[in-house]
Protein backbone atom coordinates (compact mmCIF):
# COMPACT_ATOMS: atom_id res chain seq x y z
CA UNK A 1 0.00 0.00 0.00
CA UNK A 2 1.29 3.61 -0.87
CA UNK A 3 1.35 5.99 2.18
CA UNK A 4 3.32 9.12 1.06
CA UNK A 5 2.82 13.11 0.15
CA UNK A 6 4.04 14.24 -3.47
CA UNK A 7 4.39 17.90 -4.45
CA UNK A 8 3.74 18.83 -7.71
CA UNK A 9 6.46 20.94 -9.02
CA UNK A 10 4.67 23.10 -11.16
CA UNK A 11 1.57 23.98 -9.11
CA UNK A 12 3.30 23.41 -5.60
CA UNK A 13 0.17 21.45 -4.56
CA UNK A 14 0.86 18.53 -2.11
CA UNK A 15 -1.30 15.05 -2.77
CA UNK A 16 -1.62 12.85 0.47
CA UNK A 17 -1.79 8.89 -1.37
CA UNK A 18 -3.37 6.72 1.22
CA UNK A 19 -4.51 3.57 -1.15
CA UNK A 20 -5.39 1.83 2.29
CA UNK A 21 -8.84 4.67 1.80
CA UNK A 22 -9.79 3.38 -1.55
CA UNK A 23 -13.54 4.01 -2.33
CA UNK A 24 -15.28 1.51 -5.01
CA UNK A 25 -15.54 3.99 -8.41
CA UNK A 26 -19.94 3.70 -7.90
CA UNK A 27 -21.25 3.00 -4.76
CA UNK A 28 -23.61 0.57 -4.21
CA UNK A 29 -27.17 1.96 -5.69
CA UNK A 30 -25.95 5.26 -7.18
CA UNK A 31 -27.95 5.52 -10.64
CA UNK A 32 -25.88 6.59 -13.55
CA UNK A 33 -26.81 9.98 -15.28
CA UNK A 34 -29.71 9.62 -17.70
CA UNK A 35 -31.81 12.32 -19.51
CA UNK A 36 -34.10 10.94 -22.30
CA UNK A 37 -34.15 12.88 -25.92
CA UNK A 38 -37.92 14.27 -25.09
CA UNK A 39 -36.00 16.16 -22.19
CA UNK A 40 -33.42 17.16 -24.19
CA UNK A 41 -33.08 21.05 -25.44
CA UNK A 42 -29.60 20.18 -27.75
CA UNK A 43 -31.38 17.19 -29.82
CA UNK A 44 -31.78 18.72 -33.70
CA UNK A 45 -35.29 19.29 -33.65
CA UNK A 46 -35.16 21.55 -31.01
CA UNK A 47 -31.98 23.26 -31.60
CA UNK A 48 -34.02 26.23 -32.81
CA UNK A 49 -34.78 27.03 -29.64
CA UNK A 50 -31.38 27.85 -28.86
CA UNK A 51 -28.74 30.61 -29.60
CA UNK A 52 -28.41 31.65 -33.22
CA UNK A 53 -25.26 29.04 -34.00
CA UNK A 54 -21.67 30.74 -33.69
CA UNK A 55 -19.87 27.51 -35.65
CA UNK A 56 -21.70 24.53 -37.37
CA UNK A 57 -19.83 20.94 -38.70
CA UNK A 58 -20.71 18.80 -40.84
CA UNK A 59 -18.83 15.56 -40.95
CA UNK A 60 -15.18 17.46 -40.28
CA UNK A 61 -15.96 20.26 -42.85
CA UNK A 62 -17.33 23.62 -41.50
CA UNK A 63 -20.70 24.51 -43.33
CA UNK A 64 -23.07 27.58 -43.27
CA UNK A 65 -26.20 26.41 -41.71
CA UNK A 66 -27.90 23.83 -39.68
CA UNK A 67 -28.96 21.28 -42.60
CA UNK A 68 -29.84 17.81 -42.43
CA UNK A 69 -26.47 16.34 -42.14
CA UNK A 70 -25.04 18.13 -39.62
CA UNK A 71 -22.48 16.85 -36.81
CA UNK A 72 -21.23 19.22 -34.64
CA UNK A 73 -22.53 22.92 -33.35
CA UNK A 74 -21.11 25.79 -31.56
CA UNK A 75 -23.83 28.23 -30.17
CA UNK A 76 -23.79 30.58 -27.27
CA UNK A 77 -25.19 29.66 -23.87
CA UNK A 78 -28.30 30.36 -23.14
CA UNK A 79 -27.64 30.68 -19.33
CA UNK A 80 -24.21 32.56 -19.87
CA UNK A 81 -21.61 32.71 -16.69
CA UNK A 82 -20.17 35.54 -18.79
CA UNK A 83 -21.92 38.05 -21.51
CA UNK A 84 -19.89 39.15 -24.11
CA UNK A 85 -20.03 43.21 -24.29
CA UNK A 86 -17.80 46.17 -23.46
CA UNK A 87 -14.37 45.25 -21.73
CA UNK A 88 -14.89 45.81 -17.94
CA UNK A 89 -13.00 47.17 -16.06
CA UNK A 90 -11.90 46.78 -12.16
CA UNK A 91 -13.26 48.74 -9.34
CA UNK A 92 -12.11 48.96 -5.43
CA UNK A 93 -15.02 48.14 -2.93
CA UNK A 94 -13.96 48.70 0.68
CA UNK A 95 -11.02 46.32 0.79
CA UNK A 96 -12.39 43.90 -2.24
CA UNK A 97 -11.66 44.28 -6.10
CA UNK A 98 -14.45 43.48 -8.42
CA UNK A 99 -14.57 43.55 -12.53
CA UNK A 100 -17.73 43.34 -14.96
CA UNK A 101 -18.26 39.31 -16.13
CA UNK A 102 -17.28 40.10 -20.05
CA UNK A 103 -16.38 37.30 -22.36
CA UNK A 104 -17.89 34.51 -24.38
CA UNK A 105 -19.78 31.50 -22.88
CA UNK A 106 -20.08 28.85 -25.67
CA UNK A 107 -21.56 25.39 -25.49
CA UNK A 108 -20.08 22.74 -28.36
CA UNK A 109 -22.54 19.91 -28.82
CA UNK A 110 -22.34 16.55 -30.74
CA UNK A 111 -25.35 15.50 -32.76
CA UNK A 112 -26.00 11.53 -31.11
CA UNK A 113 -27.56 11.82 -27.75
CA UNK A 114 -26.44 8.88 -26.36
CA UNK A 115 -23.07 9.21 -27.79
CA UNK A 116 -20.05 10.34 -25.49
CA UNK A 117 -16.35 10.32 -26.24
CA UNK A 118 -15.89 7.55 -25.00
CA UNK A 119 -18.32 5.60 -27.87
CA UNK A 120 -16.83 8.02 -30.74
CA UNK A 121 -14.33 7.10 -33.87
CA UNK A 122 -11.31 9.56 -34.15
CA UNK A 123 -12.70 11.38 -36.86
CA UNK A 124 -15.71 12.83 -34.27
CA UNK A 125 -13.43 13.57 -31.67
CA UNK A 126 -11.20 15.49 -34.65
CA UNK A 127 -13.93 17.62 -35.42
CA UNK A 128 -15.24 18.35 -32.06
CA UNK A 129 -10.95 19.34 -31.15
CA UNK A 130 -11.36 21.36 -34.42
CA UNK A 131 -14.03 23.27 -33.16
CA UNK A 132 -12.48 24.18 -29.79
CA UNK A 133 -9.52 25.68 -31.81
CA UNK A 134 -11.28 27.28 -34.36
CA UNK A 135 -13.80 28.98 -31.33
CA UNK A 136 -10.32 29.82 -29.58
CA UNK A 137 -8.83 31.48 -32.49
CA UNK A 138 -12.13 33.24 -32.99
CA UNK A 139 -11.99 34.65 -29.01
CA UNK A 140 -9.06 35.36 -29.70
CA UNK A 141 -9.34 38.35 -31.46
CA UNK A 142 -11.26 39.94 -29.00
CA UNK A 143 -9.85 42.46 -26.87
CA UNK A 144 -11.35 41.68 -23.63
CA UNK A 145 -10.03 38.17 -23.27
CA UNK A 146 -7.29 37.27 -21.57
CA UNK A 147 -7.65 33.16 -20.81
CA UNK A 148 -9.78 30.82 -22.90
CA UNK A 149 -11.09 28.07 -20.94
CA UNK A 150 -11.98 24.21 -22.52
CA UNK A 151 -14.30 22.22 -20.51
CA UNK A 152 -15.97 18.68 -20.74
CA UNK A 153 -17.80 17.52 -18.13
CA UNK A 154 -18.99 14.03 -17.69
CA UNK A 155 -21.76 12.93 -15.17
CA UNK A 156 -23.36 14.58 -12.69
CA UNK A 157 -20.13 14.26 -10.15
CA UNK A 158 -18.52 16.20 -12.60
CA UNK A 159 -21.23 19.00 -12.69
CA UNK A 160 -23.16 18.02 -16.19
CA UNK A 161 -26.29 19.34 -16.19
CA UNK A 162 -26.98 18.10 -19.17
CA UNK A 163 -27.21 14.57 -19.97
CA UNK A 164 -26.40 15.16 -24.00
CA UNK A 165 -22.18 15.34 -24.88
CA UNK A 166 -21.65 18.74 -25.19
CA UNK A 167 -18.00 21.12 -23.77
CA UNK A 168 -17.99 24.71 -22.71
CA UNK A 169 -15.67 26.94 -24.25
CA UNK A 170 -15.72 29.99 -21.83
CA UNK A 171 -13.35 33.53 -22.46
CA UNK A 172 -11.88 35.14 -19.24
CA UNK A 173 -11.28 39.15 -18.33
CA UNK A 174 -8.81 37.58 -16.65
CA UNK A 175 -6.24 35.38 -16.12
CA UNK A 176 -7.07 32.65 -13.14
CA UNK A 177 -4.67 32.42 -9.89
CA UNK A 178 -4.25 28.86 -10.75
CA UNK A 179 -2.40 29.67 -14.06
CA UNK A 180 -0.65 32.20 -12.72
CA UNK A 181 0.96 30.43 -10.41
CA UNK A 182 1.88 27.54 -12.68
CA UNK A 183 3.54 30.29 -14.61
CA UNK A 184 5.37 31.49 -12.35
CA UNK A 185 6.87 28.30 -11.37
CA UNK A 186 7.79 26.76 -15.26
CA UNK A 187 9.34 30.63 -15.52
CA UNK A 188 11.54 30.17 -12.90
CA UNK A 189 12.93 26.81 -13.07
CA UNK A 190 13.71 28.00 -17.12
CA UNK A 191 15.47 30.65 -15.99
CA UNK A 192 17.44 28.43 -13.21
CA UNK A 193 17.97 25.71 -15.41
CA UNK A 194 17.12 26.99 -19.44
CA UNK A 195 15.10 23.36 -19.23
CA UNK A 196 11.37 23.59 -19.56
CA UNK A 197 9.61 21.89 -16.65
CA UNK A 198 6.99 20.00 -19.04
CA UNK A 199 10.33 18.48 -20.79
CA UNK A 200 11.93 17.12 -17.69
CA UNK A 201 8.36 15.31 -16.27
CA UNK A 202 8.11 13.65 -19.34
CA UNK A 203 11.83 13.12 -19.78
CA UNK A 204 11.60 11.32 -16.62
CA UNK A 205 8.43 9.49 -17.05
CA UNK A 206 9.38 7.85 -20.32
CA UNK A 207 12.56 6.93 -18.54
CA UNK A 208 10.23 5.72 -15.20
CA UNK A 209 8.34 3.66 -18.05
CA UNK A 210 5.48 2.85 -15.10
CA UNK A 211 2.83 5.31 -15.31
CA UNK A 212 2.60 5.65 -19.35
CA UNK A 213 -1.03 4.44 -20.55
CA UNK A 214 -0.81 5.21 -24.40
CA UNK A 215 1.73 6.91 -26.91
CA UNK A 216 0.77 8.07 -30.68
CA UNK A 217 3.32 9.77 -33.28
CA UNK A 218 2.61 13.23 -31.33
CA UNK A 219 0.77 12.66 -28.05
CA UNK A 220 1.88 10.78 -24.63
CA UNK A 221 -0.48 9.79 -22.39
CA UNK A 222 0.52 9.49 -18.34
CA UNK A 223 -1.19 8.79 -14.89
CA UNK A 224 1.47 11.81 -13.18
CA UNK A 225 3.34 10.50 -10.61
CA UNK A 226 1.77 13.69 -8.64
CA UNK A 227 -1.67 12.63 -9.60
CA UNK A 228 -4.42 15.03 -8.16
CA UNK A 229 -7.33 12.39 -8.55
CA UNK A 230 -7.42 8.12 -9.12
CA UNK A 231 -6.93 7.39 -12.48
CA UNK A 232 -5.96 10.94 -13.51
CA UNK A 233 -4.47 11.11 -17.11
CA UNK A 234 -2.47 13.89 -18.31
CA UNK A 235 -2.38 14.03 -22.56
CA UNK A 236 1.23 15.89 -23.42
CA UNK A 237 1.99 16.81 -27.29
CA UNK A 238 5.53 16.05 -28.29
CA UNK A 239 6.28 19.23 -29.77
CA UNK A 240 7.03 22.06 -27.35
CA UNK A 241 4.27 24.68 -28.05
CA UNK A 242 2.64 26.78 -24.95
CA UNK A 243 -0.79 27.75 -26.60
CA UNK A 244 -3.52 25.20 -27.23
CA UNK A 245 -4.87 27.35 -30.33
CA UNK A 246 -1.74 26.78 -32.38
CA UNK A 247 -2.33 23.18 -32.55
CA UNK A 248 -1.77 22.39 -36.49
CA UNK A 249 -4.48 20.66 -38.92
CA UNK A 250 -1.81 17.56 -38.74
CA UNK A 251 -1.83 17.60 -34.65
CA UNK A 252 -5.75 17.62 -34.42
CA UNK A 253 -6.16 13.65 -35.28
CA UNK A 254 -3.24 12.20 -33.20
CA UNK A 255 -4.50 14.38 -30.21
CA UNK A 256 -7.78 12.96 -31.13
CA UNK A 257 -6.89 9.58 -31.24
CA UNK A 258 -4.66 9.74 -27.87
CA UNK A 259 -8.03 11.23 -26.38
CA UNK A 260 -10.47 8.81 -27.55
CA UNK A 261 -7.89 5.89 -26.37
CA UNK A 262 -7.70 7.44 -22.80
CA UNK A 263 -11.74 7.93 -22.59
CA UNK A 264 -12.13 4.85 -23.89
CA UNK A 265 -10.22 2.68 -21.44
CA UNK A 266 -11.26 4.70 -18.68
CA UNK A 267 -15.36 4.18 -19.24
CA UNK A 268 -14.37 0.15 -19.77
CA UNK A 269 -12.23 -0.02 -16.34
CA UNK A 270 -14.28 1.85 -14.09
CA UNK A 271 -17.94 1.01 -15.90
CA UNK A 272 -18.22 4.52 -17.48
CA UNK A 273 -16.74 6.41 -14.61
CA UNK A 274 -17.95 10.31 -14.13
CA UNK A 275 -15.01 12.66 -15.25
CA UNK A 276 -14.01 16.15 -16.31
CA UNK A 277 -11.44 16.96 -18.93
CA UNK A 278 -9.83 20.04 -19.91
CA UNK A 279 -7.22 22.04 -21.52
CA UNK A 280 -4.39 23.51 -19.34
CA UNK A 281 -3.21 26.71 -21.91
CA UNK A 282 -1.00 29.61 -21.85
CA UNK A 283 -2.81 32.75 -21.36
CA UNK A 284 -3.32 34.62 -24.62
CA UNK A 285 -0.57 36.97 -26.19
CA UNK A 286 -1.12 40.43 -26.43
CA UNK A 287 0.90 42.91 -28.35
CA UNK A 288 4.34 43.79 -27.42
CA UNK A 289 4.19 41.26 -23.85
CA UNK A 290 6.70 37.98 -24.12
CA UNK A 291 5.66 34.49 -24.68
CA UNK A 292 5.54 31.75 -22.90
CA UNK A 293 7.62 29.82 -24.82
CA UNK A 294 8.81 27.58 -21.35
CA UNK A 295 5.11 26.22 -20.64
CA UNK A 296 3.61 23.39 -22.08
CA UNK A 297 -0.08 23.21 -23.38
CA UNK A 298 -1.72 19.99 -22.78
CA UNK A 299 -5.12 18.04 -21.72
CA UNK A 300 -6.23 17.01 -18.10
CA UNK A 301 -8.62 14.22 -17.58
CA UNK A 302 -9.55 14.13 -13.94
CA UNK A 303 -12.03 11.45 -12.89
CA UNK A 304 -14.57 12.15 -10.26
CA UNK A 305 -14.80 9.08 -7.89
CA UNK A 306 -15.60 11.22 -4.48
CA UNK A 307 -16.08 14.49 -3.57
CA UNK A 308 -13.81 16.82 -1.16
CA UNK A 309 -13.57 16.05 2.22
CA UNK A 310 -12.78 18.37 5.39
CA UNK A 311 -9.06 18.10 5.03
CA UNK A 312 -8.75 19.37 1.16
CA UNK A 313 -11.05 22.05 1.72
CA UNK A 314 -9.35 23.22 5.15
CA UNK A 315 -5.83 22.38 3.77
CA UNK A 316 -6.05 22.31 0.32
CA UNK A 317 -3.94 18.75 0.65
CA UNK A 318 -5.53 16.40 -1.88
CA UNK A 319 -6.18 12.89 -0.56
CA UNK A 320 -5.51 10.26 -3.74
CA UNK A 321 -6.75 6.32 -2.78
CA UNK A 322 -4.94 4.83 -5.76
CA UNK A 323 -1.22 4.82 -6.89
CA UNK A 324 -0.57 6.38 -9.97
CA UNK A 325 1.25 3.25 -10.72
CA UNK A 326 -1.51 0.85 -10.33
CA UNK A 327 -3.72 3.30 -12.55
CA UNK A 328 -1.50 3.36 -15.01
CA UNK A 329 -1.18 -0.11 -15.16
CA UNK A 330 -4.89 -0.81 -15.27
CA UNK A 331 -5.59 1.34 -17.96
CA UNK A 332 -2.94 0.09 -19.93
CA UNK A 333 -4.18 -3.73 -19.69
CA UNK A 334 -7.76 -2.49 -20.19
CA UNK A 335 -8.44 -4.03 -24.02
CA UNK A 336 -11.30 -1.94 -25.89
Amino acid sequence: MLNELRQDPISGEWVLFSTARAKRPHPAGEMPFFQSKGECFFEPERMAQQEAPTAIYSHGQMVKDLSADWTTVVIPNKFPALKHGVCGSTHHIGPFTTADASGFHELVITRDHDKSFAQFSDAETAEVIQAYRDRHAEMTEDNCGEFISIIHNHGRLAGASIYHNHSQIISLPMVPTTIIRNLETSKKYFEATGKRIHDELMAWEIAENKRIVYQNEQFIVVCPYVSQSPYEMKIFPKMAGSNFGNITDMEIPFLANALNVALKKLSTALNDIDYVFFINTAPLKKENQPGYDFYQWHLEINPRLSIDAGLELETNVIVNTVDPDEAAMILRDTAI
